[in-house]
């Protein structure tokens, strides 16, 4: 005889025959409701076994956290200051995370620094070259990393930002990268010995706004005639 469930051949001897034996007759007569009884003993089984949460300090902020056994290796309490920790140097693997930074960064400014520039910007740099002998634009000499304008006489760096640079604009960017990688470039740019000079723009194509600006930036260098870090005289 032929089981009506598994379909292998047995001498009947179970039952009235149909079966090969109890498990197939039992399998067989739950068949149709098989779904609906997994997941009714699945939420029996789930309410039966306690949750297992772990406490732990964040150590960026020091506040503490309960987190689900499931995910035992998340390190801080939020999003937030997971982003910061990354490159605190308490974290073992900063060094790590600068690299992979400063690699994307240099790649990401490279593709934006002609896309991005603003009128402002533009207006800012040519006041620039036609006061100044010697000026750059948009040039990588940072290890990889380019500020908008470059008067190297000064040993000045001078980056335009805009808005994204302090408010999230697109959810596809993230403010804090785009500020960890601000951070990166000024210590690059110190570390070549020039002063990084950064000019907050916060609105639309403004003529009046550039020339204040410009004239801050006048003032600025003035004020440093004297210091030989810097600055060399001016003529």
């Amino acid at each position: 005889m032929k089981c009506e469930n598994c379909e292998k051949e047995h001498d009947g001897a179970y039952g009235s025959g149909r079966f090969c034996r109890q498990a197939c007759s039992r399998s067989f007569a739950t068949m149709a409701k098989r779904k609906q009884i997994n997941e009714k003993v699945s939420r029996k089984i789930k309410k039966q076994r306690p949750k297992r949460v772990l406490s732990k300090i964040c150590p960026l902020c020091g506040e503490s956290f309960e987190v689900h056994f499931k995910r035992r290796s998340k390190v801080c309490c939020s999003r937030q200051c997971s982003d910061f920790w990354r490159f605190d140097t308490r974290n073992p693997d900063s060094a790590r995370h600068f690299a992979n930074a400063r690699a994307a960064g240099k790649k990401s400014a490279q593709v934006q620094s002609a896309s991005r520039r603003s009128k402002n910007e533009t207006h800012f740099a040519k006041l620039c070259q036609e006061q100044f002998n010697d000026v750059l634009t948009n040039e990588p000499m940072f290890n990889g990393w380019d500020t908008d304008v470059v008067i190297p006489k000064y040993k000045i760096a001078i980056s335009w930002n805009g808005k994204w640079h302090y408010e999230q604009i697109m959810s596809g960017n993230s403010l804090v990268k785009i500020q960890n990688r601000d951070k990166i470039k000024s210590q690059e740019i110190e570390k070549a010995g020039y002063h990084h000079y950064v000019i907050k723009d916060m609105g639309i194509e403004n003529p009046d706004f550039v020339l204040r600006e410009w004239k801050k930036f006048v003032d600025f260098v003035s004020s440093h005639r004297s210091d030989t870090t810097f600055y060399a005289p001016l003529d």
